[in-house]
């Protein structure tokens, strides 16, 4: 109607100049600090993504983190739990907020939602799940994790011959796709295969790339496939030419709701319907722990256990001792009770990788171990020497319930290596005489954002 129209674009106008509104048609600036959480590139409803540094913005790193904005304009105390803001009714966008207030039609994504009624110290609960790796963790045993690519062309050749390269040496193995935005097979269908191939693999599900339909229907594919765990991420914005049209239809804290909600209630959240036979997936997600201030990536990392998380992989961790202070706030907010934590480990064996190492989103390299693996003369003993490194100091940290290898290279077999270090095999002077690798290919890495 034209008096509708009228009003919302008057409105658009006025919150456009206070807010940067983004029209979405149910406004939240109330919960969000004044801050509009639809400004941020990704249109995130909860955030921010891991490929926030030093409160910058992933997307356009001159700018100031939307997110992080909102977290220092709500949190009452340091680290205490920021609502759960509902993914937004695309009906609704370019109308007015006002009328939509009035009238109820954006009751149900106007209102934060409520949290899941899980219960406390999680980790020592009961085996919820057919996933192996959940058995583990719960066991105490110490895990040990890694990645594959899914491969890019209909030939799942080269992938069996890496996955024979670490055979036996990981206790899950997580199964990346659709890398910078560009197209491979499937998670589920690479991950079907290496279930097939006796791994336990983990199904990584980025919001760039799905609706809530899709994500929902890809939780059944896996559970067709006898793949059990997921790992939820946001994904890193595709930064190509021309530029893609990128989904951000949830928030990473909002697909494991999703999927948390499934498990427990047996009901599809934003649907309503019920499912006989529901999929209960062991539930990841992914945590930046050099995000800054720190009671930005606590918060959200207590916003992603209540949601339903069952564990965290965290961005790559080349200094140890930011990294132990933050370990120190999550045991201090016994988060760890609620969710194992698992370190991402990089392991660095290629010149191209590292020279696009400054660039990766969310990865801060500090000058010293720069500097160390740049002027290293064998890059890869380096790259090996460096992983051990981390591993040892990473181990004696509180909290910590494993490791995920981050390969930058395209040797796998350099993993089994490193993974002696856990059962003090190999100490990383036996590195030394092994020869580099010049190849470009990096992992999962990239869309290894929160």
């Amino acid at each position: 109607m034209p008096f509708e129209k009228t009003i919302a674009r008057a409105e658009a106008f006025l919150k456009g100049m206070m807010f940067d509104c983004h029209t979405c048609g149910q406004c939240v600036l109330s919960q969000t600090g004044m801050v509009c959480p639809m400004s941020c590139p990704k249109g995130l409803r909860n955030g921010p993504c891991g490929g926030t540094l030093d409160g910058k913005c992933e997307v356009y790193p001159s700018k100031s983190c939307v997110w992080v904005r909102i977290h220092n304009r709500t949190s009452h105390e340091p680290y205490d739990l920021p609502k759960l803001i509902a993914s937004a009714d695309a009906s609704l966008y370019r109308t007015s907020s006002y009328l939509n207030l009035l009238n109820g039609k954006d009751s149900q994504t106007r209102k934060p939602l409520d949290y899941l009624d899980l219960p406390k110290q999680r980790t020592r609960q009961p085996i919820q799940t057919q996933s192996k790796l959940e058995q583990k963790l719960k066991s105490g045993q110490f895990v040990k994790l890694c990645e594959l690519r899914s491969p890019r062309e209909a030939n799942f050749e080269h992938f069996e011959e890496q996955w024979e390269l670490i055979r036996e040496h990981f206790d899950a193995v997580n199964i990346t796709a659709y890398l910078n935005g560009k197209p491979s097979l499937s998670s589920p269908l690479a991950a079907r295969r290496l279930r097939e191939l006796g791994a336990d693999p983990i199904c990584q599900t980025t919001c760039r790339d799905y609706t809530k339909t899709s994500f929902v229907a890809e939780l059944i594919e896996n559970q067709m496939n006898d793949v059990h765990n997921v790992l939820c991420l946001t994904g890193d914005s595709y930064a190509g030419t021309p530029k893609i049209k990128q989904v951000f239809d949830m928030d990473s804290s909002w697909m494991l709701y999703e999927a948390r909600h499934i498990r427990e209630h047996r009901q599809i959240a934003f649907t309503g319907q019920v499912m006989k036979n529901p999929p209960k997936p062991f539930l990841g997600a992914v945590i930046n722990p050099f995000t800054t201030p720190m009671n930005v990536p606590i918060r959200r990392l207590k916003q992603k256990a209540a949601a339903g998380a069952d564990f965290i992989q965290t961005q790559m961790v080349f200094e140890v001792e930011p990294f132990r202070r933050f370990m120190e706030l999550v045991c201090q907010e016994k988060i760890d009770e609620d969710v194992f934590i698992l370190a991402g480990v990089p392991v660095i064996i290629s010149p191209g990788a590292l020279k696009m190492l400054p660039h990766v989103p969310g990865v801060g390299v500090p000058p010293d171990v720069l500097e160390r693996l740049q002027n290293a003369k064998d890059l890869r003993a380096e790259g090996l020497a460096l992983a051990c490194q981390t591993i040892r100091e990473i181990r004696q940290i509180p909290g910590i319930s494993g490791v995920h290898l981050m390969l930058m290279g395209s040797d796998h077999s350099v993993l089994k290596d490193v993974i002696g270090v856990l059962d003090e095999e190999i100490e990383p002077s036996t590195f030394q005489n092994v020869a580099g690798d010049t190849q470009p290919a990096t992992q999962g890495v990239l869309s290894h954002v929160d």
